[in-house]
C-alpha cells in the first residue's frame, strides 16, 4: 500500500506534465528574461538561464526561488564565467513528464543528461542545499562533468535528514498524498515564513515574497513533499567525489541546525570553508559579489 501511495503521491507533482510543459515554453515563463531557454531530457523540461562566456558555472535554483530572483548573480558572475542557473524537476518551470518518481539515482541521471547536453563537461558545480547530494553523486559517478564543487547551505544525507526532521516535526510532508496535498495547497502560505526564517538580509524578504507569488501564480511548483519522501529518502553517506569542495554557508539561515554548519567538512577531507554569517539560506542571491570572490579565490587556488 505503502508503495502505491508512493506513487499516487508522485503523480500530483507531476500531473499533467506534458501540457505544463507546452504551456511553460509558449508562456509568460519563457518570456521574462532575455537569456530563458528549455531543455528536454527523458523525463524533465528545465527551465534555466544562459549568460556570459568562459568556464561554465551551474547552479541549481532553489525553490521556492525561481530564475526571476537571479538578475544581479547572472551579471556578477557573468563577468567571468558562462552562467547556468536551471530549475530542478518539477520545481519552478521545470515541468516533469507523468510517471517520474523522483528517485534519488533518477534526479541524479536525469539532470546529468541536461548538464551533459546544455554545460559540456569540466564544470564548476555550485549547488545549493539538497541538490548537492546530486552533485556530489555526478561528481563522484561521472566526474568528467565538474572540476570543481562549491557547494552552497550543503551537506551529506545525515545532515539532510536532520534538516528535513526540523522543517517537518509532524511529519506531514513525509506522509504520501496528503504531503503532497497539503504542499499544494499551503504553499503560497508557507513561502513567506520560508524567508523570514531562511533569509538573512531582512530588506530583501519582501522582494523574494513578491517574486514567488507571481511565480505561483503563473504555475510554478514546489514539489517539495516528493522530494522529502523519495529523493531525501537516500540513507548512505555518499563515497568522497575527486574534485576539490567548497562548503560556502551563511551563518543567519535559521532553517537548518547548527550541526549541518560545513557538515561536509565533518565527512570528506580538504574541504575549503567560507562562512558569511549575516547571509542566510542563498548567500549566492543575497550578496553575489562576495560568493563570487571566494569562488573565484577557490578556483583560482
Amino acid at each position: 500500500m505503502t508503495g502505491l501511495l508512493t506513487r499516487i503521491g508522485t503523480r500530483i507533482d507531476t500531473w499533467n506534465g506534458k501540457a505544463k510543459m507546452k504551456c511553460f515554453r509558449a508562456g509568460w515563463p519563457s518570456r521574462t528574461r532575455p537569456g530563458i531557454r528549455f531543455h528536454r531530457t527523458s523525463n524533465v523540461q528545465y527551465r534555466y538561464l544562459d549568460a556570459g562566456k568562459g568556464h561554465t558555472i551551474v547552479f541549481t535554483a532553489d525553490p521556492p526561488m525561481t530564475l526571476e530572483v537571479y538578475d544581479e548573480l547572472v551579471e556578477v558572475f557573468a563577468s567571468q564565467f558562462r552562467v547556468i542557473v536551471v530549475e530542478l524537476p518539477a520545481m519552478g518551470f521545470s515541468a516533469a513528464r507523468q510517471g517520474f518518481g523522483f528517485g534519488f539515482r533518477e534526479t541524479c541521471d536525469d539532470l546529468a543528461e541536461f548538464i551533459r547536453a546544455i554545460c559540456g563537461e569540466g564544470n564548476v558545480f555550485a549547488f545549493s542545499c539538497a541538490a548537492t547530494l546530486s552533485g556530489i553523486d555526478l561528481a563522484v559517478r561521472m566526474p568528467e562533468l565538474a572540476s570543481h564543487l562549491c557547494f552552497i547551505q550543503g551537506g551529506g544525507t545525515e545532515a539532510f535528514a536532520r534538516w528535513k526532521t526540523g522543517r517537518d516535526p509532524k511529519g506531514i510532508l513525509a506522509r504520501p498524498v496528503l504531503g503532497q496535498l497539503v504542499m499544494r495547497r499551503m504553499a503560497p502560505r508557507r513561502m513567506p515564513q520560508w524567508y523570514r526564517l531562511s533569509v538573512g538580509r531582512k530588506e530583501q524578504i519582501d522582494d523574494f515574497c513578491a517574486c514567488a507569488e507571481h511565480s505561483f501564480e503563473q504555475g510554478a511548483m514546489w514539489s517539495l513533499a516528493s522530494a522529502y519522501q523519495i529523493y531525501m529518502d537516500h540513507s548512505e553517506e555518499l563515497p568522497a567525489p575527486p574534485q576539490p569542495i567548497l562548503s560556502i554557508w551563511g551563518g543567519a539561515d535559521r532553517s537548518h541546525p547548527r550541526q549541518n554548519v560545513h557538515s561536509l567538512a565533518q565527512i570528506y577531507d580538504d574541504v575549503s570553508c567560507v562562512t558569511f554569517d549575516d547571509l542566510g539560506h542563498t548567500p549566492e542571491l543575497e550578496d553575489p559579489r562576495r560568493v563570487f570572490e571566494a569562488i573565484v579565490e577557490f578556483t583560482d587556488a
